[in-house]
């Protein structure tokens, strides 16, 4: 019998990562490797990589990576075990949970089961006798039997406990159904059902599981035409999106997603042929309905009625879409028609021609302030400017907000050139003054008084300790990554270097793990050298960034071997004897330094001026001013005094700012004398 880490190799053995992160982000083949925009930050460049061999993952842009189970956690908000229970399931395994997450899983596997039941219960009812006038409703929209049975609908008896009486037959209690959200508490005790005379919409997820319900009502005098469940374990409707399950991969094809209001249009539109078409949970589109949108797609397009709610919510949301790497557009339909209408009555085409001509959810703003001041002379002129101005003020791109700019000019102007320009020069205007008040909002906030001075020494000091310079961590990043791609390279560079060598604490350990690996396994795999690395300080990301990082190099001996070379030569410890050497043996001696470990001479020193035990005459600290000085000249590392304590800094510090770039510089110039 397999222990837990047995089967979680297993698992990821047989999970194809792949198939996994297609169902939630469109990946395109980049090399060995697939990429995409990132799901879980916003971002135009695709920096999102997976790599099929090694079924691991990394976003280059925030950082995120992992394995399967990592993504499926961060994706879908699951703690590992229950990940662990959804990935066995899926590759044909069990997984058991650790007592201390085994109640929530247990409570999320009872939740999706009496979800379950309910929808094959409710599509039984649409089915069966009693079902008699739902069907026809649903005959009356044009559905086929074949959009029914492909979005699962069903129908809700007109009865307080017909569905709890279909759960408990098949052991799911009252108190259960209340939690997956298909009935509610009496105030009397007990429960009834919440869903009662009703077309039943299912919603699903990517992967086609149920999740939630909608329900329709067939009485005319019912107030709530429409209810939904409420959010429940394995639903939040906020990150929601109604025919997800149908629509990813049209909208994966045509990079584009469709966002109508309402259940009965995206199914009207489906059958119809627009595969691309979906609604979001609520009237609202989101930041979170955009996060997931924008895994597929490059464009949405929001089609509602011009007096619709969706629109004047997509118009308060205007700054978000702005910020958000998603192209969010606006296409208006006929007043008083919804989609499924334009369809029915105008057909496909028309429906195609209206999405052809939405326009950008800023150029609409501004179609809407224009035509309500332009009949009202100069004052509405002022009007619009100022109102249009508030508008552009929010498009972060300079670039399309002067496009904008012109545009609404051209607008009010109706081919007036002087009045063009009258309006190009009051927008302009106005945005500066806006732009003006925001900065100076922005600088009073940023601008406080008495900050102790203690706070930003001991910053600089850590920043001083931690800091190397940039050809140094390239060097050791590439050596790693080489190391973990590549076999051969990987024995060669723990054959000529220890971890000890590598100056950065993170590529330390990863190199001591590599080295490990390559004595104990008796296979060279580079993911269980990640798997073993501790998220300490970030070493198990990093190794993953290393692992997925593109070599760029035709020749790989020839670069590891010139790396090797200039580790061995310009280790930071003792390695740094060599420079001494430069300024003469004498400097050597005098110092006693030649076997000095430099980094623990700078970590004590940063700790001692910390707690105020270092002054100016102190030995560790005159020679660590000599030593700075003597490698990255002077005013490197000195420190000031500040209420009697050392701290570091030379008193000014945009100089500071740019010591780095000139160690880099003096270390790039040893680096070439040195090779």
């Amino acid at each position: 019998m397999m222990d837990r880490d047995d089967i979680k190799e297993e698992i990821k053995r047989r999970t194809d990562i792949v198939e996994l992160v297609s169902q939630y982000v469109t990946l395109q083949r980049a090399g060995r490797r697939m990429k995409a925009r990132c799901p879980f930050h916003e971002e135009k460049t695709p920096s999102f990589f997976v790599d099929p061999a090694t079924g691991l993952w990394k976003c280059f842009g925030c950082g995120e990576g992992g394995d399967v189970f990592s993504f499926l956690m961060k994706i879908e908000g699951l703690s590992f075990p229950e990940a662990a229970e959804r990935l066995a399931e899926r590759v044909g395994l069990v997984w058991r949970a650790s007592p201390v997450s085994d109640q929530r899983a247990r409570l999320r596997k009872q939740v999706q089961k009496a979800t379950d039941i309910a929808a094959r219960h409710f599509q039984a009812n649409l089915r069966g006798p009693q079902g008699a006038a739902a069907r026809r409703y649903l005959q009356r929209r044009g559905f086929t039997a074949e959009t029914i049975e492909r979005f699962r609908l069903g129908f809700a008896l007109n009865s307080w406990d017909d569905l709890l009486r279909a759960l408990a037959r098949n052991g799911i209690d009252g108190k259960t159904a209340v939690q997956a959200g298909l009935a509610r508490t009496r105030d009397s005790g007990g429960q009834y059902d919440w869903f009662r005379n009703r077309i039943i919409f299912p919603i699903l997820d990517a992967g086609g599981r149920v999740i939630a319900f909608g329900g329709r009502t067939l009485d005319p005098d019912e107030a709530a035409k429409y209810i939904n469940s409420p959010d429940t374990p394995i639903f939040q409707k906020g990150r929601t999106v109604y025919g997800l399950h149908a629509a990813w991969r049209g909208m994966a094809d045509s990079k584009q997603a469709v966002v109508v209001e309402g259940y009965t249009d995206v199914i009207s539109l489906h059958q119809a042929g627009f595969n691309n078409v979906v609604a979001c949970m609520g009237t609202a589109l989101s930041r979170e309905h955009l996060r997931v949108l924008g895994r597929y797609v490059e464009q949405v397009v929001l089609c509602y009625d011009a007096d619709a709610a969706g629109i004047q919510a997509a118009l308060r949301n205007a700054a978000l879409f702005e910020a958000s790497n998603v192209d969010v557009r606006i296409a208006v339909l006929p007043a008083g028609q919804d989609p499924d209408e334009v369809v029915r009555q105008q057909g496909a085409e028309a429906f195609r021609r209206i999405i052809q001509q939405a326009t950008s959810v800023v150029e609409y703003r501004l179609q809407i302030i224009f035509e309500r001041h332009k009949s009202q002379g100069a004052e509405g002129l002022s009007r619009a400017a100022r109102e249009a101005a508030a508008v552009l003020v929010e498009v972060p791109d300079h670039i399309r907000r002067d496009m904008f700019v012109v545009r609404a000019a051209d607008r009010w102007a109706a081919g007036d050139t002087a009045r063009h320009e009258a309006m190009q020069g009051a927008l302009r205007a106005e945005i500066l003054r806006r732009q003006q008040q925001q900065r100076r909002g922005w600088g009073r906030g940023r601008t406080g008084r008495g900050g102790a001075p203690s706070s930003l020494i001991t910053e600089t000091l850590a920043k001083s300790a931690a800091g190397l310079p940039r050809w140094r961590r390239r060097l050791e990043e590439e050596l790693l990554a080489i190391a973990l791609q590549d076999e051969a390279q990987a024995r060669r560079i723990v054959q000529k270097l220890a971890p000890e060598d590598f100056a950065d604490p993170r590529h330390r350990r990863i190199m001591a793990a590599v080295q490990q690996h390559l004595q104990e396994a008796k296979t060279f795999e580079p993911s269980r050298v990640i798997d073993g690395l501790q998220e300490n300080e970030g070493t198990k990301a990093k190794g993953v960034e290393l692992l997925l990082s593109d070599i760029q190099s035709n020749d790989i001996q020839e670069v590891v071997t010139a790396a090797i070379a200039k580790l061995r030569k310009y280790r930071l410890s003792g390695g740094l004897r060599e420079k001494y050497e430069i300024a003469g043996e004498e400097l050597v001696e005098a110092e006693g330094m030649a076997d000095e470990d430099f980094e623990l001479l700078q970590r004590r020193i940063v700790e001692r001026a910390n707690r105020g035990e270092l002054s100016h005459d102190d030995p560790d600290y005159q020679r660590y001013l000599r030593l700075v000085a003597l490698f990255h000249g002077k005013g490197r590392g000195e420190f000031v005094e500040y209420n009697g304590r050392i701290g570091a800094g030379n008193g000014d510090h945009a100089a500071a700012d740019n010591s780095d770039q000139q160690a880099d510089e003096q270390a790039d110039k040893l680096n070439d004398e040195g090779s």
